[in-house]
């Protein structure tokens, strides 16, 4: 009876999976990244399947580099007498935010091409303090 009934939740399931909109990102996949290192900055290479260049914010807010990212999908299909048989919308938006110093974004170089956001971000550049003396009067 419970295989049945496992059965029968199966043909459920995936008749009704027919009708749900396919998202740009879904569960723990969102913005992989991959960070490499060189001698002078951090490259970040940020996957955004489905996205427009037009649907990505960056920008710093104390210390942090935020990338934000955010869709909106309408999909309607009418029959001739224009009465609707489906109308599924869809919005999401995702953030993520990664360390990198007192950086300006200025200083940032990025590009979006098939999905991926390329970031260059300098190195935080440490500032030393430099032994000041008061002039005597």
């Amino acid at each position: 009876m419970l295989s049945l009934y496992r059965k029968n939740r199966s043909f459920f399931d995936d008749f009704f999976n027919d009708f749900r909109m396919v998202t740009p990102n879904t569960g723990n996949t969102l913005m992989k990244t991959d960070i490499t290192e060189t001698e002078n900055s951090y490259r970040l290479a940020v996957e955004l399947p489905g996205y427009d260049k037009d649907d990505i914010k960056v920008s710093i807010e104390d210390g942090y580099l935020l990338i934000e990212a955010e869709k909106k999908i309408e999909n309607d299909e009418k029959d001739n007498n224009d009465k609707f048989l489906r109308r599924e919308r869809y919005y999401g938006s995702m953030k993520r935010s990664y360390y990198v110093g007192d950086v300006e974004i200025d200083a940032i170089k990025g590009s979006f091409d098939k999905g991926i956001l390329h970031l260059e971000v300098p190195r935080e550049t440490k500032k030393i303090p430099e032994k000041k003396y008061l002039e005597l009067k």
